[in-house]
Parts: C-alpha cells; structure tokens; sequence
C-alpha cells in the first residue's frame, strides 16, 4: 500500500509534465517581419500565424498602405507548445501594437485537442497582459482539401472544425471578435493551391481583402 501511495502521485506528475513538454516537427520555423520599424506616426498591427497568413500578409500591407503599419509572426508552432508564446512575447516587448490579428491551429497535430484548448487560453491571457490593450483579432482556421481532388476536403479538415468550436467558445468567454476565414474560403476550391492546404494567387488576395478589413473595422481612428 504503500508503495502505490508513492506511484499514484509520480504517474500523475509523470502525465502532467508530458503534456507541458513540446512535440516536435522534422521542421521547425519561426518568421518575424517588422516593416518600417523605424517609424510611429501610424497605428502598427500584428499578423500572427503560420504559412498561411505569410502567404496573404503581402497584399494585407498594400491594402492598409498609408494607414497601418504591419508586422508578422508566421511560425511551425502550435499555441500548445509551451514555447509558443515565448515568441510572441519577443514581438509585444518591442512593438506597440493597436490590434494583433491571430490565427493558429494547422500545426500541432501530436497534441489533444483539450490540449489545444488549454494552449489558446494561456495565450489569449498573455495578450491581454502584455500587449498594451491591443485590439485582438481571432481567425478561424482555414479548411484543408484533397490534393488529388479540391473539391473535396481532407480528414484532417474534421480536425480543424473542432479547433475552430474549441477557439469559437474561448472568443466569446472573452468578448473577442472572429474573422471567419474557414468560411470565407470552404465555397472556393478554385482558391486553393494544389497541395489542398496553402491558395493561389487568387486565393491569397481573397484572403488579404477580407483581412484588411476585419482589422480596419476594429481601427475606427486610423486615417
């Protein structure tokens, strides 16, 4: 007895600290834009996300040309990664940001769900408390299709369906407003790339319009 008094708490701790420890990709990669950096005489928003929101940032800058600034942070992370936020942390102790538009959850497959969950939410706390009262922008996450048909979506779109209803009810606990690119995009298979997961030119400009005015909508003052 009471040896299993001693192996109930270190099997306990033994499965809490494999949740905290990060599951890694083959490839890993972190990128950090910061376009005139030098300057502050207009409202400066954050692009966070991965290869996606790198794909439509381009024309995002030259739809707010003259009236924001832009920055990205495009990584391999998953929000569950108990490093994830470290990097975004690097972003927000340098810049002033008026609104930080945020999409994450293409990535991270080795991780639950609830674990997915619990990551989103410590880092929707760490923006509140360290980036100066930025407006915070959710996006859905995007569907993935089958590269040999792109009528048709992939298993894996399931997937982020859930991410998205997890994310859905974390933004409305904390009053946070959605751009929906999941459906936005879901009618527009001519949009997608032919690896079912990134978009063509097309698709990217779609995406850029749409993102450019969700983050308008949440700058009333910007010229």
């Amino acid at each position: 007895m009471k040896l299993l008094s001693i192996l109930i708490p270190v099997l306990m701790m033994a499965q809490f600290l494999s949740a905290e420890e990060p599951i890694r990709e083959r490839i890993e990669w972190i990128d950090i834009w910061v376009t005139d950096a030098d300057k502050d005489d207009l409202p400066r928003v954050l692009l966070v996300g991965d290869s996606i929101t790198r794909g439509y940032f381009g024309g995002v800058e030259k739809h707010l040309a003259g009236k924001v600034y832009c920055a990205r942070l495009t990584t391999s992370k998953c929000v569950s990664d108990p490093t994830f936020d470290d990097d975004l942390l690097l972003l927000l102790k340098q810049y002033k940001f008026s609104a930080i538009h945020f999409n994450n959850g293409l990535h991270g497959w080795g991780y639950t769900e609830d674990q997915y969950r619990d990551g989103l939410l410590r880092t929707v706390a760490a923006v509140k408390e360290h980036s100066g009262g930025a407006k915070f922008i959710w996006a859905t996450t995007t569907p993935m299709r089958e590269s040999s048909d792109l009528q048709k979506f992939s298993e894996r779109t399931e997937r982020v369906k859930v991410r998205n209803r997890l994310a859905a009810e974390i933004m409305k606990q904390h009053e946070v407003p959605t751009n929906d690119l999941f459906e936005f995009v879901k009618d527009h298979a001519d949009w997608q790339s032919t690896d079912g997961v990134h978009f063509n030119a097309n698709g990217n400009e779609g995406l850029a319009k749409q993102v450019a005015e969700s983050i308008m909508k949440q700058l009333p003052t910007a010229p």
